[in-house]
């Protein structure tokens, strides 16, 4: 069983102490905390229908959840779940979007092959064609980032950042996570829908 397997059968290993989760809808950051979040999320997800990991990353994923884990010699140092479910509120602070414009980003998609050593070359060409269209996402002038990527076997994996605004409305900067899964089957896309619900809160437009 995978390292990510065996964190949501309960059977662990722990998280790392430093260990950042990214998910339902807010962050946590420590093993305490993280570990109770996973101990209810383990009542929740059924059988995966995915269930493979490399040396640096992990994905799990079922019918509604995905989690995403970048591994540090079999421990985990990071945790992205994506999920439509809302579990943490936003933290009570002032929150500044991020905003691709105010970063002068392109409208293309950010992605260094040479920053992803475990992604096979044939990998990286594929990937770029499939992060091109992703139907069905309510994201104006959409620009994905590719925060991991890797080959495991013939499976391509990638976790990303989707940065945009909000399509109704004003104009407003808006991101959330989303994952790409590809093999010889077909390409499987999941986003953050938590996240993204989060992220239309916002309302602060930075914009002159």
């Amino acid at each position: 069983m995978t390292v990510l397997g065996c964190l949501l059968s309960g059977e662990g290993p722990p998280v790392l102490q430093t260990c950042r989760f990214e998910g339902l809808g807010g962050e946590l950051y420590g093993r305490a905390a993280i570990s109770h979040r996973l101990a209810e999320l383990q009542s929740l997800v059924s059988s995966p229908l995915l269930d493979v990991e490399t040396a640096r990353m992990g994905v799990w994923m079922d019918a509604e959840y995905a989690v995403v884990g970048e591994l540090v010699h079999g421990k985990v140092q990071r945790l992205w779940l994506l999920s439509d479910r809302v579990g943490l509120s936003l933290p009570p602070t002032i929150d500044i979007p991020s905003d691709p414009d105010l970063m002068q980003a392109k409208w293309e998609t950010r992605f260094e092959p040479r920053d992803h050593p475990e992604l096979n070359t044939a990998d990286a060409a594929r990937l770029m064609n499939t992060v091109d269209s992703w139907p069905g996402l309510e994201l104006g002038r959409a620009r994905p980032v590719v925060m991991r990527a890797a080959s495991a076997g013939s499976v391509l994996l990638a976790l990303l950042r989707m940065e945009g605004e909000a399509a109704d409305g004003l104009p407003v900067p808006i991101a959330c996570n989303g994952l790409i899964v590809a093999d010889g089957n077909g390409i499987e896309r999941r986003l953050d829908g938590a996240g993204l619900a989060q992220a239309r809160l916002r309302s602060w437009n930075p914009r002159l």
